[in-house]
């Protein structure tokens, strides 16, 4: 067990394989299955540092053996999920919780961290103010798992793409967990629903356009694939609004993982716009890696 002067940080010259994934740690059950998909993303507890951020308003009423009291309750979550406990665990300081998990992230293959709603549970709250906040900042690769998921579903891992510079650094970190962890690889891209039942009945010529529309699609599709050198990869065009379509496809294909890239929307934009990569690690029933668009995505 290490404390926050013990850093964990690989060097620059650490190999893609021996960069650790970071786990977040809270002592109730919101980290239950993060531990499980961490365990799988490092391929044991080797390669897992827990992370379990005080931030500093908490200081005074804590104990100063917290370090004992987090390993205690990482240890029998843990034994619950039936997974080993990470080697490493670290007490962060810091001012927030999110500031700790991003500091920990430097140089991680990536973040694993819980939301606050369950893989079938409604929920009003279903990601939580850590989770949307690191997702707004993306240290780097952030993972976001239901806090009651128990076991990896057995399907693909599941890229989506919107053909664009949002999925350029998503497509090769994809690519690698695939490769790593013996899942084939899926794409989907979802288009603009474009219909209305009133115009489809009465104007026959809108149908046309919106079939040419989608013709359209799937040519864009086709020469997307071909620019990044996919050849056989199954493929899902869907249209429709892309988080609920994405979740759906998921569901469907029992995907392990979902990958999406984020364009990092500034602050005054998330004030007001909720991104697809937020809304989808909020639903989706199986883990959700959101990916930015420049991070160190090759130690996947």
């Amino acid at each position: 067990m290490q404390t926050r002067t013990a850093s964990h940080h690989p060097s620059a010259h650490t190999s893609a394989e021996d960069r650790p994934w970071v786990v977040g740690l809270d002592l109730g059950e919101r980290s239950l299955g993060a531990l499980v998909v961490a365990n799988w993303l490092g391929e044991g507890s080797d390669h897992v540092v827990g992370v379990y951020v005080l931030e500093a308003w908490s200081r005074p009423y804590v104990a100063d053996d917290v370090i004992t009291s987090v390993h205690h309750a990482v240890t029998a979550a843990a034994t619950r999920q039936g997974v080993p406990p990470p080697v490493r665990v670290i007490v962060h300081e810091a001012n927030q919780a999110e500031d700790g998990l991003a500091h920990a992230a430097e140089g991680a293959a990536g973040l694993v961290i819980g939301r606050a709603a369950g893989a079938g549970e409604e929920s009003f709250v279903r990601l939580g103010p850590v989770a949307r906040r690191l997702l707004r900042r993306l240290p780097g690769p952030v993972v976001v798992v239901p806090r009651d998921l128990a076991a990896l579903p057995p399907g693909p891992i599941l890229l989506a793409t919107d053909l664009g510079d949002a999925t350029a650094a998503a497509l090769p970190f994809a690519q690698r967990l695939a490769a790593r962890h013996g899942r084939p690889l899926e794409l989907v891209h979802v288009g603009e629903p474009r219909n209305s039942d009133l115009i489809d009945e009465f104007e026959p010529s809108w149908l046309a356009a919106r079939e040419e529309y989608r013709a359209e699609v799937e040519r864009a599709f086709d020469v997307w694939m071909h620019d990044n050198h996919l050849g056989r990869e199954p493929r899902h065009v869907v249209y429709g609004e892309p988080a609920t379509k994405i979740a759906e496809i998921a569901a469907a294909r029992q995907a392990a993982l979902v990958i999406v890239g984020s364009r990092r929307l500034g602050a005054a934009m998330r004030m007001f716009l909720s991104s697809t990569a937020s809304t989808l690690a909020g639903a989706a029933t199986c883990p959700v890696a959101v990916v930015p668009p420049s991070s160190s995505t090759d130690s996947a």
